[in-house]
């Protein structure tokens, strides 16, 4: 359960003894992962966004970008330990002599860090590594915290997750309602700012657990791109093939409101279905990121129960990956 994740995680993080470098001496942080151990990164660099003055970028990829040096702290967060693109970057990390961080339950990335004396943050929680976003978000959002870069979230994560508990989503209408939206069709999720993570997170768990087509995109960058394509290919429209869910918020810039006030509007009118999720809520923007996050899942769940599949296994990853290891 999301909360109860939070809250294993939140109390180690705290008490965990780690010689952690200065946020002085820290220039940029590149946070290296993939799938649902990347995640994480992306939600909280979408959250601190406003308050974090130190920029922060999640890389998806083999090796580094040119500019990471001995000013940037590399955080390696993969579940197993084990996923090459994340030790690609590591091991390149550590030739550069950058901070380094590991955070996963063991694998070759703890084996690193633990033989290079680097910080590691290792955690045991049995699970697909999507299902163990609440370690992988909590564990990075309170490192930032511990270092210096960003104030301690102790108090808004403790409301924020009373807020979670309080809230029975699954029984929830909108449950039902946004399930039913979606099955059959290829799920669009559209949102901006700190949720445009969130929208990332419903595509990826949709994927996963509902072994389905889904895809995602953020305002107000998709008022210059996407909205000019509403009207084709007409077969996929006449027959409802694409299904619009927009994550709402509060908390958007004034102008981001009105522009996703007005591209429903041309959505609604090129025919194509959409629907509009937003928290009860919406104290702060972490309560409304969790509380959104968690109704995803529900959904994604939900979707793999219409269509008959076992969300858990993901066998074309382990046959790819076997590929791979060829």
């Amino acid at each position: 359960m999301l909360s109860s994740q939070i809250q294993s995680a939140w109390t180690l993080i705290k008490t965990l003894d780690l010689d952690l470098p200065s946020a002085d001496d820290i220039h940029n942080v590149i946070i290296l992962g993939m799938g649902g151990s990347a995640i994480g990164g992306d939600l909280v660099a979408g959250l601190i966004a406003d308050e974090c003055k130190t920029p922060i970028m999640v890389h998806r990829n083999y090796d580094l970008p040119a500019w990471v040096n001995e000013n940037t702290l590399v955080i390696g967060s993969s579940y197993s330990g084990n996923t090459e693109e994340t030790l690609s970057g590591w091991e390149q990390a550590g030739k550069r002599g950058a901070k380094r961080i590991a955070i996963t339950t063991g694998g070759n990335l703890a084996d690193s860090a633990l033989s290079n004396q680097n910080p590691l943050i290792q955690f045991d929680y049995k699970s697909q590594p999507r299902a163990a976003l609440g370690y992988s978000f909590t564990l990075l959002y309170g490192l930032l915290a511990r270092i210096g870069l960003i104030a301690t979230p102790a108090d808004n994560l403790a409301k924020a997750v009373k807020d979670l508990t309080s809230n029975n989503l699954e029984e929830a209408k909108t449950t039902k309602t946004l399930t039913r939206h979606l099955a059959g069709g290829i799920p669009v999720i559209l949102a901006a700012e700190h949720l445009s993570a969130v929208a990332r997170r419903w595509t990826t768990q949709i994927n996963e657990n509902s072994k389905s087509w889904a895809m995602w995109n953020e305002y107000p960058e998709l008022n210059h791109n996407l909205i000019v394509g509403l009207d084709l290919p007409q077969e996929a429209i006449k027959h409802n093939l694409i299904r619009i869910i927009h994550l709402d918020s509060a908390h958007y810039h004034p102008q981001n409101r009105k522009r996703m006030d007005i591209t429903q509007a041309q959505i609604e009118q090129a025919g194509i279905p959409v629907q509009t999720f937003k928290p009860e809520s919406t104290r702060t923007r972490l309560t409304e990121l969790l509380q959104t996050v968690h109704m995803g899942d529900i959904i994604s769940l939900q979707l793999a129960k219409k269509y008959k599949v076992d969300p858990t296994p993901v066998p074309q990853i382990e046959a790819l990956k076997a590929k791979l290891a060829e």
